[in-house]
């Protein structure tokens, strides 16, 4: 027991400086990630995978909350299969890495249809970690926690 308070005092010890440094530039970045990762939920709705194509880097991994795990090409895939009729995304924040890794996290919220039947998620804490490759950022993980359950699915 003593060793796990001293574990977890440690992990906090290296980590809250990354969660609350803020350096210049910050709104201005989260500003412009947020419009990106806005783009993505855009695209998703009109099914445009050339978007995806040039928004996630090619070793993308996703983490989705119904316990999918997709790399680039899956998500692209899965797309023909899945159609976005609505989103939305509140509680934006920005976690600098470093000058070549953002993480942006977000609660979202989102209904679709997968295969003919409708689904609804809510309150879904998200998170996409982009990285900075020849000047543009790419979105290269994204993770996303339900924090209640998914409606069932209807016909």
């Amino acid at each position: 027991m003593r060793l796990l308070f001293v574990v977890a005092l440690l992990l906090s010890a290296t980590v809250a400086p990354l969660a609350s440094a803020q350096t210049p530039g910050d709104e201005r970045l989260l500003a412009e990630l947020t419009a990106l990762e806005r783009a993505s939920w855009e695209a998703a709705l009109k099914d445009d995978k050339d978007f995806f194509r040039t928004y996630m880097a090619p070793e993308f991994k996703g983490l989705f909350a119904d316990g999918t795990v997709a790399g680039r090409e899956d998500f692209l895939r899965n797309m023909d299969d899945f159609h976005l009729v609505k989103y939305s995304m509140g509680d934006v924040s920005l976690l600098r890495i470093n000058e070549h890794a953002v993480m942006v996290l977000y609660r979202a919220g989102f209904e679709g249809v997968h295969k003919g039947k409708k689904l609804s998620q809510s309150g879904v804490e998200s998170s996409s970690l982009y990285v900075r490759r020849d000047g543009k950022w790419l979105e290269i993980f994204y993770q996303e926690t339900a924090t209640s359950p998914p409606a069932p699915p209807s016909n």
